[in-house]
């Protein structure tokens, strides 16, 4: 009897999942001068716990694709949160960097199952109408983490030491274990005789779809610009120009969360106007914000601003992904997978170029910089065959 899939439900559970797991990341960041104080260590080698996890995150994302196809979709989370409950208990008693380093590392390992799973288990089981809108949705629970981890964090360590936030998150894990196990059934699309080695023999087919690169470099600038943006606009608001303070700043990020939620309607937007034409738009109202952002010293003007240039990066993740849909006709997991690992590729790459985005004079300098960025992707979309010429 075939299964009878509950959308509704199926879609709720991924969006929670996505920002829970995805916390893992995240949850991280606000803690680099704890570490660095209670281990005695200098920053920038603390900030190491965040570049192992992102290192381990982006190489682990290439293969998930393939071996849930081996293993079953689902099969594959379900033991990835298995890991992470084991991980995330270890860490709550680590008392040694180096210890805490290892244990990031296999984090990342184990958080690198959900993201590329998950978008192709959107791919293969939901029908073309719901589609869009099920990763609009998963994409928006991947970039709220990014508020979400950050703010829970904060206010965490103001209270209580900094391993009860991995206590939590061992019990958050358990919990979505239980309930993916329950609610949302296996994906049909599964070959237990592919083999794990035919992951490195795909890369050739590439060579057969090149206009997925295009995308790809497009998914390579998102999250760069993201977190670039937010690291930028936190020093702006606290500089002499703004007069603000980390209060404000704080309440500037949380702001972003409306952007995030408006990407819910990419879907309908895309099947109105075409995904081309929709991914261009988002990504011009990108540049033209963060050019307008460097130019603005209006505290309120600036958070529109940035609730505009949140929504135009959430809005082009999903839209990316259904690009890469229809340009690929075989072997769809790969370049998903692929897409997946470009696309947190970012996080490890915007810390990077912090250190000279920080290095410019003006203010201004650090935003047209990230403006540079968003101009390149923007004429990289442009770029892209449209969706009546992709058979």
């Amino acid at each position: 009897m075939k299964y009878q899939y509950n959308y509704s439900i199926i879609t709720a559970i991924l969006f929670t999942s996505g920002i829970l797991i995805m916390c893992s990341l995240y949850t991280a960041i606000p803690l680099t001068s704890t570490f660095s104080n209670e281990f005695d260590i200098s920053p920038s080698l603390a900030a190491m716990n965040g570049v192992v996890f992102s290192i381990t995150y982006s190489i682990s994302c290439l293969f998930y694709g393939i071996i849930s196809e081996k293993y079953g979709r689902i099969r594959v989370i379900l033991l990835s949160l298995v890991g992470l409950v084991v991980i995330c208990f270890s860490i709550g008693f680590v008392n040694s960097f180096y210890s805490l380093l290892i244990l990031r590392g296999f984090q990342g390992i184990f958080t690198a199952a959900f993201s590329p799973i998950a978008i192709t288990y959107a791919t293969e089981t939901y029908p073309s109408s719901k589609r869009l809108t099920a990763l609009s949705f998963i994409s928006m629970g991947f970039m709220l983490s990014g508020i979400i981890g950050q703010i829970s964090t904060e206010l965490f360590i103001r209270q209580f030491d900094w391993h009860i936030i991995y206590f939590v998150l061992t019990v958050f894990y358990i919990l979505l274990f239980v309930l993916i196990f329950k609610k949302i059934p296996e994906s049909p699309n599964r070959n237990p005789d592919v083999k794990i080695l035919k992951f490195f023999t795909s890369f050739k087919d590439i060579g057969a779809n090149k206009r997925v690169l295009i995308c790809y470099f497009i998914s390579l600038t998102l999250l760069i610009m993201f977190i670039s943006m937010y690291m930028v606009l936190n020093h702006y608001i606290v500089s002499p120009e703004i007069n603000g303070n980390a209060k404000t700043a704080f309440f500037v990020k949380f702001f972003g969360v409306i952007g995030m939620m408006s990407s819910v309607f990419s879907g309908r937007l895309s099947g109105r106007f075409g995904v081309k034409r929709v991914l261009s738009t988002a990504l011009t109202i990108c540049l033209l914000s963060i050019i307008l952002m460097g130019l603005i010293t209006n505290i309120l003007i600036i958070t529109i601003l940035s609730i505009f240039f949140v929504a135009g990066i959430t809005f082009a993740i999903p839209l990316i992904i259904s690009k890469i849909n229809m340009i690929v006709q075989d072997n769809r997991g790969f370049f998903l997978s692929v897409n997946t690992f470009i696309l947190f590729l970012g996080t490890a790459i915007a810390p990077i170029l912090s250190v000279y985005l920080f290095s410019l004079q003006h203010n201004f300098s650090m935003f047209s910089l990230i403006a540079s960025i968003a101009l390149l992707a923007t004429i990289a979309s442009i770029l892209l065959p449209d969706d009546e010429a992709i058979i």
